[in-house]
């Protein structure tokens, strides 16, 4: 059970992180796209698509970055508009199944990752100072500590006893 746990947990926290990377991939294009693709001159924007593309050489250096802009343009600013196509044509409902399923899948998984990052970005100056505080009890000696105070809602520390119940009581 333990391994499928470890395995959901990886599959849940892949999606998120390139779901995230998907959209930082998106604005990025959307950003410098043009200063990077269109100045190259290897890169011209593909005019024969209704949609916005880069068309570019597939000798140039920057082909590959060019196909990883398309797709994170088509898997989200181009999204609705082909998920539309395939409500007219069904045939198109391989193009758009895809899409819908890494937004399904996706957006929650990115929730969750963001959600457990900043959760643990805040903890952590709580474990530093706990860490922190377990070394200086240890650094201390121990005929000038002072008495442990008892916390509420925390028990104190009780020595066990050499018999519980009849356990080593004599026999009559």
């Amino acid at each position: 059970m333990q391994r499928l746990r470890d395995y959901t947990r990886f599959l849940v926290w892949s999606s998120g992180l390139g779901y995230l990377a998907l959209w930082a991939a998106t604005f990025w294009t959307l950003e410098y796209g043009v200063a990077l693709f269109a100045k190259s001159g290897s890169c011209p924007p593909d005019v024969a698509r209704e949609l916005f593309y880069w068309a570019c050489d597939p000798a140039s250096p920057l082909a590959m970055l060019g196909a990883l802009a398309n797709t994170a343009l088509a898997f989200t600013v181009w999204a609705p508009v082909y998920v539309a196509a395939a409500m007219v044509q069904p045939a198109l409902i391989m193009i758009a199944g895809p899409i819908v399923a890494t937004h399904v899948v996706g957006l929650p998984a990115a929730l969750l990752v963001t959600i457990r990052t900043l959760v643990a970005l805040l903890e952590a100056p709580r474990w530093l100072m706990r860490c922190a505080a377990e070394r200086l009890k240890v650094a201390r000696p121990a005929d000038g500590m002072p008495a442990p105070t008892v916390r509420a809602g925390s028990l104190p520390h009780i020595q066990p006893r050499e018999t519980f119940g009849l356990r080593g009581a004599r026999s009559h």
